[in-house]
């Protein structure tokens, strides 16, 4: 693993697709963690203002600046059930490099945080091979207000 002092700034470009099936879209308050081989991104919020956002058949551009995470692992989506009714059906998230042009998409095509559950919300991760948990996605129940998904590429 290179050390950090290597890595240098980029800016990724991040878009997000909603599915656009009935109540896809939510209005929580969304964020993203990006893994590379070089580390990860830490929790970043994807917001804009005066804009609304994740509304369902929708897409979303952000563009973050962090260093650089080498080739990417995978992401993790979360949002905070801030909202009633905040069930959002994510369908892909595509993830540049700008500084290279590297395009990692992570298709998902699962509901985060689905209304569905009145007192829990399922978190699915599926996670590439050699992670602790396997390759095999894992559906949990956490307590309400917690809601995260983990896709690979």
């Amino acid at each position: 693993m290179p050390t950090f002092r290597n890595l240098v700034p980029v800016k990724y470009e991040i878009i997000v697709i909603t599915g656009d099936i009935k109540g896809a879209g939510t209005d929580a308050n969304v964020f993203i963690t990006l893994y590379g081989v070089n580390g990860d991104s830490g929790q970043r919020a994807l917001k804009q203002k005066f804009r609304n956002l994740f509304e369902r058949g929708k897409t979303n551009r952000f563009i973050l600046e962090m260093l650089d995470l080498g080739e990417l692992l995978r992401v993790k989506m979360e949002h905070d059930c801030s909202h009633p009714n905040s069930g959002w059906y994510l369908e892909c998230v595509e993830v540049t490099n700008t500084a290279n042009s590297v395009t990692t998409i992570f298709h998902c095509g699962k509901w985060l945080g689905t209304d569905k559950v009145p007192t829990a919300i399922t978190w699915i991760r599926t996670c590439p091979g050699g992670e602790p948990w396997g390759s095999t996605p894992i559906t949990e129940t956490l307590p309400l207000g917690q809601s995260t998904l983990i896709i690979k590429p």
